[in-house]
């Protein structure tokens, strides 16, 4: 109520100070017969900074000083003079389309200030909520990870994962067991085939060549892969022992946990814990190497990832005008109908440097005049290389060429007995399809 009375003697303020400025410069306090009348403006003002009510207040004492005014320079309040009217109808209709204006804006205001007022309630609602799951996890990570609980050791562990390629992932993860779970020795398996593979140990004096590859048996790694879970040998019913006998270290693992694939789900390998100090020995270093195998599963799966991207993304740099593998499909595929011509260099990795620049060289200078008329040279693998031609009669003729070119200028060179070339040219609707018919036709230089 307050409020609204100090908004009116502000109003009531506005129409003396414009009375005073008509007394001064127009000698008419009510400017009678001003069509363009000075009280508009303090109608506009008070309906746009207080709203309707106010705007008809102001109107109410527009009309009646502005009837004074009559009164005191005309003698009549009523003329009958057209201006009047209009000045006063001016007056109303100010009021009234401003104040409607404003009010629905002061509507707005207040539904945004609501709304506003309603979003900051739900953020301290949720930064309540957020607090509340922050503790019990804390208190969780306490309960399952015990000493290594802070967000810098997973943050280690992190960022020790994910910066390497998948040769360096081995080692690393026993360097994680070793810092994180204590362990005195380590060792990491792959499941390749029906074997487990050896890929890194840390402490070991030695490394029997029994222990290098791990048939299935009843052991700590395989119940591991079996069980999908973290197993000591508890889960066996047995203690391990050290015997003469047990030269493959089968027996002798005290944790083992499984690493899985992140997408399909499949074990792929084992982390093993081989020696460990008694007081490390409880379920928090078991909950701390089961973290580890999972970030294991995934910095190995992401890395696999990177480096078949990257032999996609790389051409050869000793061929001039060689295309990467995914350009080569994608060109395929642009336009069917073309054929492939592929030449596989089986051995050129196993091979001294020097000897596969030779090669490689030799065989860009082999391709090179097949190249003409739109075709394209394109590296399809670590030993693959293939012509995609745009005529498809021209793929046989060129093959011949290609295996009577290389075959006059290979064997000569002193490694030609270490490398198998194989050339072949196919049709196909797909890239993967012509690859393997150009493979299967394929004839060796």
């Amino acid at each position: 109520m307050t409020t609204r009375l100090n908004n009116l003697g502000s109003i009531l303020g506005s129409f003396l100070v414009m009375c005073l400025f008509g007394v001064a410069l127009a000698h008419n306090f009510a400017f009678i017969g001003y069509k363009l009348h000075p009280f508009l403006l303090c109608i506009a003002a008070a309906a746009i900074g207080y709203g309707l009510i106010e705007a008809l207040f102001a109107f109410v004492v527009a009309v009646a000083i502005y009837f004074l005014g009559l009164l005191v320079y005309h003698h009549d309040m009523l003329p009958a003079a057209d201006p009047h009217v209009y000045i006063i109808f001016s007056f109303v209709v100010t009021a009234v389309v401003l104040g409607m204006v404003q009010n629905s804006r002061f509507r707005q205001l207040l539904q945004t200030r609501s709304e506003l007022e309603e979003v900051r309630n739900e953020g301290e609602r949720l930064r309540q909520r957020l607090q509340v799951v922050n503790t019990a996890n804390q208190k969780l990570n306490e309960r399952i990870l015990g000493e290594v609980t802070t967000v810098q050791s997973f943050a280690d562990i992190a960022r020790r994962l994910s910066v390497l390629e998948e040769k360096d992932l081995y080692a690393a993860l026993c360097d994680l067991m070793v810092d994180f779970v204590h362990a005195q020795e380590a060792s990491v398996y792959m499941l390749q085939g029906e074997r487990l593979t050896l890929m890194a140990e840390k402490g070991w004096e030695s490394v029997p060549q029994e222990a290098r590859a791990l048939v299935r048996d009843r052991d700590l790694l395989w119940s591991a892969l079996d069980q999908r879970k973290v197993v000591t040998p508890l889960d066996l019913e047995k203690m391990p022992g050290q015997t003469v006998l047990d030269a493959a270290r089968r027996h002798r693992r005290l944790i083992c946990a499984p690493i899985f694939h992140p997408q399909s789900g499949e074990a792929t390998g084992v982390l093993s814990v081989d020696r460990l100090p008694f007081a490390h020995l409880h379920g928090n270093t078991l909950g701390m190497l089961g973290v580890i195998a999972k970030w294991a599963g995934d910095s190995l799966f992401n890395a696999s990832s990177f480096q078949e991207l990257s032999r996609q993304l790389v051409s050869d740099e000793l061929i001039p005008g060689c295309i990467p593998p995914i350009l080569l499909q994608d060109r395929f595929q642009q336009k069917p109908g073309q054929a492939l011509v592929v030449c596989q260099l089986q051995g050129l990795k196993g091979l001294e440097y020097a000897d596969q620049v030779w090669f490689r060289k030799t065989l860009s200078a082999a391709l090179q005049p097949l190249a003409g008329g739109g075709a394209s040279i394109g590296r399809a693998g670590e030993e693959a290389y293939a012509l995609l031609l745009p005529d498809a009669g021209s793929a046989a003729a060129a093959s011949e060429q290609l295996v009577n070119t290389l075959r006059t200028k290979v064997q000569g060179h002193p490694q030609a007995a270490r490398l198998s070339i194989f050339i072949g040219s196919a049709l196909g609707d797909s890239y993967e399809s012509a690859w393997q018919q150009a493979l299967k036709s394929a004839q060796r230089c």
